[in-house]
């Protein structure tokens, strides 16, 4: 399922130690965010920044985990939950975003191109894990408003890691993590197998 996140619908198709697969599209009308112009049909292409760092950062010099809990119990990623649990997964008020990673725990850094769309693509804007990932705060949900959103930009991706992540866990950014204020959601993703879409 898909969650929101910087303006966009991030999908997750698989990660593994070898390689990430995912889908992206943007926009779909965060209200603080700067709106794509529609003169002479929009641009061509829209471009976002990718970075995923493993083992994810802090929070606030504590564990990425802290402030995060589990059916009312402290959240702990080292435990394998069963099923759909994570979407369970619930943050305390307030909860500070991650901090700016080292930068020696990059293990993908690149720039990704969504190119037009002929007719707008419509998303499931849910800003739900369902059980497959974790937003690192909660973050605004469009699809709580009833309106069923659409993206001009849209593509498909596998990007292989630059490293071997380290752990379970790596942490997903469209931010930069950056600014230590910023209002959007990083991703936190668990490692899983490798599938047909696996590099290896």
């Amino acid at each position: 399922m898909s969650v929101i996140s910087s303006d966009g619908v991030f999908e997750l198709t698989g990660a593994c130690v070898h390689s990430l697969r995912f889908s992206f599209g943007a926009p779909i009308g965060y209200p603080q965010g700067v709106p794509v112009t529609e003169e002479a049909g929009g641009p061509p292409a829209f471009f976002r920044r990718i970075q995923v760092v493993s083992p994810p950062p802090t929070r606030a010099g504590k564990s990425w985990y802290s402030g995060m809990t589990l059916f009312d119990e402290p959240f702990r990623p080292d435990v394998p939950t069963g099923g759909d649990q994570l979407e369970a997964v619930e943050h305390d008020e307030g909860n500070p975003s991650l901090d700016t990673p080292d930068p020696a725990s990059v293990v993908l850094d690149e720039w990704i191109r969504m190119d037009r769309l002929d007719e707008p693509r419509p998303v499931e804007a849910l800003g739900e894990n369902h059980g497959k990932y974790l937003l690192s705060i909660d973050y605004w949900n469009p699809g709580a408003d009833g309106v069923k959103r659409f993206v001009r930009y849209y593509g498909e991706y596998r990007k292989d890691w630059t490293r071997v992540p380290e752990g379970r866990w790596v942490a997903l950014t469209f931010d930069a993590f950056y600014p230590p204020e910023r209002d959007s959601a990083d991703i936190l993703i668990p490692l899983g197998s490798c599938d047909s879409l696996c590099p290896a």
